[in-house]
């Protein structure tokens, strides 16, 4: 049996959420850890996970509590993997001799990037099965590492990888995530996407059929994966029992891609009797009208979809494979299904030109979702358009070693300006994509029709101010202050 601290690295509320973006933004537990944490357990180990984000503390608090464990685990994705490399630094400069085990997105993607930085094993892909291997091999003191499939270790001044272990399937073999080992009374989802709150968090799939440019999908697929409707229901009853959530987010990268396995669990809902709200993630090539009225039937109010652009050609080039009119006509019947949307949309993709982002502006007023995201796109490790961005337009691919990127994503600086656009031109349509969706009169009025009680109207004032405060901002007066 081995003692077993899981870590995200800690950061603070200011650099993770710029300009009062925290108190409108959502707060997400680490469910990546709480699985692999249940894992562990189930197989007699004893483990201790320390968000770092939830509940940040001092480094040199960490570095001691980390001397009374056997194994170190931590969780990286590229947002914040500067702070990773920090703490591994630190931990190592403080005499820790537990091994530091590294896993999540960027590890996948970029393995090296970490072991180079100190860590001892980097776990690639799903890391629920290969933890528990893996520790039980270090807690031997004489690890055979080439036998635990799904890492990659230093051996000399060279790199071993042991190949990809399978995908997890079925998916009901993990058990539920350990919640109680996390601060769940400070987690929450944005209160745009639910006013009901505490709004807590859930995964009902793995896995995204989709092959879209932008995203990274070396952790878990292009094959589906889901958990059993009877499991999928269960989740969302102990997050309303026994964690108090007035709303739950299921956060798949798109829940009804098998609309059978969508429509059923809907039906388990309903027939249970679950009466709060919730909310998934979808593709729009996903929806019909059949699953649009199982998930408002069984009580979902709010589905977000990555339209991306109003360019056919920049959706082509992305690999988006939905079209202008599909969009059009899935939100169509997303209104008639009494659902609230909001719409991702992207600027400043690999090939776009300052016409295109003003086309998927219009695109996105033409759409009048009840919500529009409008983000700076961010080569994500391994990602095609990471590598498409080393051949063109203005691109650092270490940004990730250089900075914490803000949740909110209204950057000082963008991360990728694409051939043919300056910093500035880039960061003005940015703002400015906010400005016509949001201070539009009929915006201003359908928010202010929509109240219902004081908790809509401190939501609204609350998003107010924080979208007066990002687009009233002057990201060329704060780079020349820094």
């Amino acid at each position: 049996m081995a003692n077993v601290l899981l870590m995200v690295p800690p950061l603070t509320p200011k650099e993770l959420f710029v300009r009062g973006s925290g108190s409108s933004a959502s707060l997400i537990p680490p469910l990546g850890l709480a699985y692999i944490a249940a894992h562990l357990r189930r197989a007699g180990h004893r483990c201790r996970i320390i968000d770092g984000i939830a509940d940040p503390q001092p480094v040199e608090t960490l570095c001691e509590e980390a001397k009374r464990f056997d194994v170190i685990g931590m969780s990286v994705v590229s947002a914040y993997a500067i702070r990773a490399i920090e703490l591994i630094g630190a931990i190592k400069a403080s005499g820790c001799s537990a091994p530091i085990v590294v896993g999540g997105p960027h590890v996948t993607a970029l393995p090296d990037s970490l072991l180079a930085c100190g860590a001892d094993v980097a776990v690639v892909g799903e890391g629920e099965l290969t933890m528990c291997q893996l520790v039980e091999e270090l807690a031997t003191g004489r690890p055979n590492l080439p036998g635990v499939k799904g890492i990659a270790y230093r051996s000399g001044d060279r790199t071993v990888a042991t190949g990809r272990r399978e995908l997890i399937h079925p998916l009901d073999q993990l058990d539920l995530p350990a919640r109680d080992l996390l601060p769940m009374d400070r987690y929450h989802t944005s209160i745009a996407r639910s006013s009901h709150q505490p709004s807590h968090s859930m995964l009902a799939s793995r896995g995204c059929p989709g092959l879209c440019t932008f995203c990274s999908r070396v952790t878990f697929g292009t094959r589906v994966r889901y958990f059993g409707p009877g499991r999928i229901v269960d989740e969302f009853f102990e997050l309303r029992d026994r964690y108090g959530a007035r709303d739950v987010a299921v956060w798949d990268d798109n829940f009804p891609a098998d609309p059978e396995v969508a429509i059923e669990t809907c039906d388990r809902l309903r027939s249970r009797g679950f009466d709060h709200s919730w909310s998934v993630e979808a593709r729009v090539d996903c929806i019909t009208r059949e699953v649009l009225q199982a998930l408002r039937d069984a009580g979902c109010t709010y589905i977000a979809y990555g339209f991306e652009s109003g360019s056919q050609e920049i959706l082509d080039r992305v690999r988006k494979h939905t079209t202008i009119e599909q969009m059009v006509g899935v939100v169509r019947m997303t209104k008639e299904a009494g659902i609230r949307i909001r719409g991702y949309f992207m600027l400043g993709l690999p090939g776009e030109t300052a016409d295109h982002v003003r086309r998927t502006i219009a695109f996105a007023k033409k759409l009048d979702v009840e919500l529009a995201s409008f983000t700076l796109f961010v080569p994500l490790p391994g990602s095609l358009d990471y590598r498409r961005a080393q051949q063109s337009g203005q691109f650092d691919p270490d940004y990730w070693k250089r900075q914490v990127l803000p949740e909110f994503n209204f950057l000082d600086r963008p991360i990728y300006v694409p051939d043919g656009m300056t910093e500035s031109e880039l960061l003005a349509l940015h703002r400015s994509a906010y400005q016509q969706y949001y201070f539009r009169p009929k915006t201003l009025l359908r928010r202010i029709m929509s109240v219902r009680g004081l908790e809509d109207l401190m939501t609204m004032a609350s998003g107010a101010k924080t979208l007066i405060a990002n687009t009233l901002h002057r990201p060329d007066a704060a780079v020349k202050a820094g």
